[in-house]
């Protein structure tokens, strides 16, 4: 899905709308595409590769993935901070349409979820993933 809604952007930002995983210029504005397709550069390069990096080396029980893992949960954390202050700073600017529904939020709080879960894991049991 990442690749999909936010590698794609960066390449074919219309094909990522087209599936449904971006929103329309329309509702954005131009200032709004480029905005998305920066996150979609920061997730490509940082956010996706520590993923993998971090279930392999968590498959093979290795010690710096616990650092990777945190890394992974910092990082989702920060993104649904942003996203909801963005929506809410973002309401009544010129050219900027977007409403997030419903889907959206489910997708912020289980964003939000998965990081509070995932570092308080770590911290308190992060261990017991690479006994």
């Amino acid at each position: 899905m990442l690749l999909l809604g936010q590698t794609m952007a960066i390449f074919n930002y219309e094909f990522a709308v087209s599936l449904g995983m971006q929103e329309d210029v329309g509702e954005i504005s131009e200032f709004g595409v480029q905005l998305n397709r920066a996150f979609g550069v920061g997730d490509t390069l940082i956010y996706i590769p520590l993923i993998v990096l971090s279930i392999i080396g968590l498959s093979l029980k290795k010690r710096w993935a616990l650092f990777t893992s945190a890394a992974v949960m910092g990082i989702s954390l920060y993104w649904t901070t942003t996203a909801v202050f963005l929506f809410w700073f973002l309401e009544g600017v010129p050219n900027y349409s977007f409403i997030p529904g419903t889907e959206y939020w489910i997708f912020i709080v289980f964003y939000l979820v998965f990081g509070l879960w995932g570092l308080w894991y770590l911290i308190y049991r992060g261990e017991s993933l690479i006994r």
